[in-house]
C-alpha cells in the first residue's frame, strides 16, 4: 500500500485554537483522510482523544486552558505509539515538544504538512 493509500485509512485529530486556521488545515486533508475530528484546546484535545481514538493528531501549542505541550505530554504518557505532529508560528528551543514526533513551522507549506501526515501514516 503506497503512504497516500496508507493515510486515506487513517483518522487526524486537529487541535488548534483558531477556527480559520483549524478549518484551514481540515479542509487542505479532508479528502487525504479516512476521518477529521477537531478540537479547540488541549483538554478538548485529550477528551476527543479517549471517545475517539484518533491515528493520528495534529496540534497547535500555543491555546487557551491547556496547551499543546501539556496535551502532548498527556498523550505520549497514554499512547506512546500515537503519531502526533506540532504545527507552530515558535521555532525556538522554548517550543520544542521532545515528544512530538514532527514539528512543523508555521507558515507552513501544504506539502510539508501531507509528508508529514503520510509518514505518520505509514509508522509501524
Amino acid at each position: 500500500m503506497t503512504p497516500e493509500e496508507q493515510l486515506k485509512t487513517k483518522t487526524v485529530l486537529i487541535v488548534e485554537d483558531d477556527p480559520m486556521t483549524r478549518s484551514s488545515l481540515a479542509r487542505l486533508i479532508k479528502y487525504r483522510v479516512k476521518k477529521v475530528y477537531e478540537a479547540v484546546h488541549g483538554q478538548d484535545g485529550l477528551d476527543v482523544c479517549e471517545q475517539l481514538g484518533p491515528d493520528i493528531v495534529l496540534t497547535d501549542l500555543e491555546m487557551p486552558v491547556m496547551s499543546g505541550m501539556e496535551m502532548v505530554s498527556h498523550l505520549k504518557q497514554l499512547h506512546p505509539d500515537l503519531p502526533v505532529i506540532v504545527v507552530t508560528a515558535f521555532a525556538d528551543e522554548d517550543h520544542l515538544v521532545p515528544e512530538a514526533d514532527f514539528f512543523l513551522v508555521k507558515p507552513l507549506l501544504k506539502t510539508q504538512l501531507i509528508d508529514a501526515l503520510q509518514s505518520a501514516a505509514t509508522r509501524p
